[in-house]
C-alpha cells in the first residue's frame, strides 16, 4: 500500500470505513491529512508526503506549481506553508493549506517523485505574480534561470500567454533582469 492513499482506495483494498476510521485515531497507526486522505504511517508527514496529499485531494487533473514545483525541479527558493495547486475551473475542493487556482489553461506537465508539476516557466510566474515585494519577484526569476530550468524568453513567452492579473512587477522585473 502507497504511504498516502485515499479512503476510496482503502475501500476498495478490503478496509471498511470503521477500520479506516480505527487506524486514524489518535493512538492508531495511520494518521488523516486531509478529507478522504490517509497516510499510512505514524510519523510525521514529510512535505513530499504532503504534496501527494493534495494532489489525491485536488483530483487526477491538478498539477502543484509556484515554489514546490520550482524546488521539485531544482530551484532555490523558499517554501511557503501552504501548496499552490493548478485544477480545472470546475474544481471545487479548497481546503486551508492549499492555494487552489482555478485555470483553463492547463500548464506544461513536469513528473518528479510521483508528483504533477507544473514547468518551470509557468511555476515561476505563477509564484512571483503573487508577489508583493519586487525584490522577492527578482529572486524567483532568478533562481529559474540560474537552474536553468528556463530561460528569459520562455519566462516572457510566459507571462505574454497567460492571465495578466498580477503580472505588472513581474514584466517589470523582466524587463530590467533580461532587456531584449
Amino acid at each position: 500500500m502507497a504511504p498516502i492513499t485515499t479512503t476510496a482506495d482503502l475501500r476498495r483494498s478490503g478496509y471498511s470505513s470503521r477500520q479506516a476510521v480505527r487506524h486514524c485515531a489518535p493512538l492508531g497507526p495511520w494518521q488523516r491529512l486531509l478529507p478522504g486522505v490517509v497516510l499510512t504511517s505514524p510519523s510525521p508527514p514529510t512535505r513530499l508526503d504532503r504534496l501527494r496529499a493534495v494532489l489525491a485531494f485536488t483530483g487526477p487533473t491538478s498539477v502543484i506549481t509556484g515554489a514546490d514545483a520550482l524546488v521539485r525541479q531544482g530551484a532555490a527558493v523558499p517554501l511557503p506553508r501552504h501548496v499552490h495547486v493548478l485544477a480545472g475551473s470546475n474544481t471545487r475542493r479548497a481546503h486551508p493549506g492549499i492555494l487552489l487556482e482555478r485555470t483553463s489553461r492547463p500548464p506544461a506537465v513536469v513528473e518528479r517523485h510521483g508528483l504533477r508539476l507544473a514547468a518551470a516557466a509557468r511555476a515561476a510566474v505563477d509564484l512571483a505574480r503573487r508577489e508583493l515585494n519586487p525584490r522577492t519577484v527578482v529572486a524567483v526569476l532568478d533562481a529559474v534561470v540560474e537552474a536553468r530550468l528556463c530561460s528569459p524568453a520562455d519566462l516572457r513567452e510566459e507571462v505574454k500567454a497567460g492571465c495578466r492579473r498580477g503580472t505588472a512587477l513581474v514584466r517589470q522585473a523582466l524587463a530590467h533582469l533580461y532587456p531584449t
